[in-house]
């Protein structure tokens, strides 16, 4: 598992520096326009973009093939993509976290921070497989139209989460979006494992 993690960072070290700076300027943003939206958006991007970028490099120097035929389990080989995806939600949400704090959220809107983070790994969850069942050009289009669906759904939902939610609201409807993740995720997860299970390379 470690060992695939650092090849991959290896192979998208420099993807990796760019979406850093991103995260960074976004942040800036959100923090002079007092709109943490933007600081939201660019996690969603990077969530999903990081993990495509590495199959991309597998897939163009046939590294795929040469996993599998070494007899790793495809557990850990679908697991590695997740978690890498992760690392980087979690970079993306350190940036958020700072813009949040710093743009001056009301501090009991905690759903308009839960949101975006979930929407994440949500997106992350949505992409995957469907990365790994129809390849990276493939499902570049499908990630491109997710994106774009999710960045809009984000930016037009945000202004409204705190007049829609009130007294106990929030707080239910910040547990049922954490655990749906969670249970989306780990559906992901396992369809993930199906599809890389069964594929030819």
């Amino acid at each position: 598992m470690l060992g695939l993690l650092i090849k991959d960072f290896y192979n998208i070290r420099k993807q990796a520096l760019w979406y850093a700076a991103m995260i960074v300027l976004f942040c800036v943003i959100s923090v002079f326009l007092h709109n943490v939206a933007f600081a939201a958006t660019i996690g969603i991007l990077v969530t999903i973009s990081m993990p495509l970028t590495a199959i991309a490099y597998e897939e163009k120097d046939g590294w795929q093939k040469f996993v599998v035929a070494s007899g790793l389990r495809t557990g850990t080989i679908v697991f590695e993509k997740y978690l890498l995806g992760i690392l980087f939600a979690l970079v993306s949400t350190a940036g958020y976290s700072a813009a949040f704090a710093i743009a001056g959220a009301e501090t009991n809107q905690l759903m308009e921070f839960i949101a975006p983070v979930c929407m994440q790994f949500i997106a992350l969850a949505v992409v995957l497989p469907i990365i790994f069942r129809f390849g990276v050009e493939k499902g570049r289009v499908y990630m491109i139209v997710l994106a774009v669906v999710l960045m809009a759904a984000l930016i037009g939902l945000m202004p409204l989460f705190g007049d829609i939610m009130e007294d106990g609201g929030q707080l239910v409807f910040t547990v049922c979006i954490a655990a749906a993740t969670v249970v989306l995720f780990v559906a992901s997860y396992i369809i993930s494992c199906a599809i890389y299970k069964h594929k030819e390379f």
